[in-house]
C-alpha cells in the first residue's frame, strides 16, 4: 500500500511541477482602469500594452493557451512592459471599446510611456511575433519617465506662522497678493458645478468613457485644467447602466475638431471626433 502511495506521488510530481512553471512563465495582466495603468508605467517608465478581449473569442484563447504563457515573451515583457487586458463585454470595455475604435478580436494595443497610442494590432500572434511587435517600440523615446501632475496635499502639513504678502504700488497703496495655484481635487472632495444645457449640434473630441460618476468628477477638474475649451459629458445607458462619455470643446465643423485632436494628443491623451448631433 505504502509503495502504492509513493509510486502515485512521484507521478504526480511532474505534473504540478509542469503546472507550476506554466503559471510561473505566464504573462502578469495587472488589474485596474487604463488610466491606473498609465500612470504607472509613466512612473515606471514602461510602454504597456492592452489586450481587449472577450469570452467567446477563439484566437483570444489561443493566444491565452500558447503567446502569453510562453515563457521567453513573459521575460521580455516583465522587464520592458506593462500589460492589461480589457473584456469588452464586462462594464467598463464597452466604454474602452468605443473609445478605441475596437473592430475585431483580438485587437492589441501599444502605448508608449506617456500614455500615446504607437501601435495597433487586429490579428492573434505567436509569442515569437509578440516579441517582434514589442521590440520594434521598445525605444528611449518611448520609456521616457512621467512626472505625475496632480498629486495630493501632505496630509498633515507642518504649521508655520502664515505671513501675508503685501505688494506696494509707486503710489504707496498696497494691492492683494496673487493667488495660489489651485489644487485639483482627487477622489472625495467638493466640486462646484456650472451645469448647462448643452445643444446637439456640432462637434466636439471625446476624451474618456466613465461607469463611475467619482471618476467624472475627477476627470473633469483635470480637463478643465488642461484645456481653455468647454467640458462636455453626455450621459446614456448601454445595457442598463450609466455611462458617462466626456468631451472637450464645441466645434461648428469637423475639420476644427480634428486639428483640436492635435492638442489633446499633445497633453498625451487620446481623443477622437464627436459628432454632436447624434447624441440626444
Amino acid at each position: 500500500m505504502k509503495h502504492t502511495s509513493k509510486l502515485r506521488l512521484l507521478l504526480c510530481l511532474p505534473l504540478a511541477l509542469l503546472l507550476f512553471i506554466k503559471a510561473e512563465s505566464a504573462i502578469d495582466f495587472r488589474k485596474g482602469s487604463l488610466e491606473k495603468i498609465k500612470e504607472t508605467a509613466g512612473q515606471e517608465g514602461k510602454l504597456y500594452f492592452v489586450n481587449f478581449t472577450a469570452s467567446w473569442c477563439s484566437p483570444c484563447k489561443f493566444m491565452d493557451d500558447y503567446t502569453y504563457t510562453d515563457p521567453g515573451l513573459s521575460y521580455y515583457v516583465r522587464q520592458n512592459y506593462l500589460a492589461t487586458k480589457v473584456d469588452i463585454d464586462a462594464f467598463d470595455g464597452v466604454g474602452y471599446k468605443q473609445q478605441y475604435n475596437i473592430r475585431s478580436l483580438p485587437s492589441i494595443l501599444i502605448f508608449n510611456s506617456k500614455g500615446r497610442l504607437v501601435g495597433r494590432y487586429e490579428e492573434s500572434m505567436s509569442a515569437s511575433q509578440m516579441i517582434s511587435v514589442l521590440k520594434q517600440y521598445d525605444s528611449p523615446s518611448n520609456r521616457v519617465k512621467v512626472k505625475p501632475k496632480y498629486s495630493r496635499p501632505p496630509l498633515a502639513p507642518k504649521k508655520t506662522t502664515p505671513t501675508k504678502k503685501v505688494n506696494t504700488s509707486p503710489s504707496g497703496r498696497t494691492s492683494p497678493s496673487r493667488p495660489k495655484a489651485k489644487v485639483i481635487p482627487q477622489g472625495k472632495g467638493l466640486y462646484r458645478f456650472e451645469v448647462t444645457k448643452q445643444a446637439s449640434s456640432g462637434y466636439s473630441v471625446q476624451i474618456g468613457v466613465y461607469g463611475d460618476y467619482e471618476n467624472v468628477l475627477r476627470e473633469t477638474a483635470k480637463f478643465k485644467d488642461l484645456f481653455a475649451e468647454p467640458i462636455i459629458v453626455h450621459i446614456d445607458k448601454i445595457r442598463g447602466k450609466t455611462v458617462y462619455r466626456v468631451m472637450v470643446g464645441e466645434f461648428s465643423s469637423e475639420s476644427q475638431a480634428s486639428r483640436f485632436t492635435g492638442k489633446v494628443k499633445n497633453k498625451g491623451l487620446e481623443g477622437f471626433v464627436k459628432d454632436l448631433s447624434g447624441l440626444k
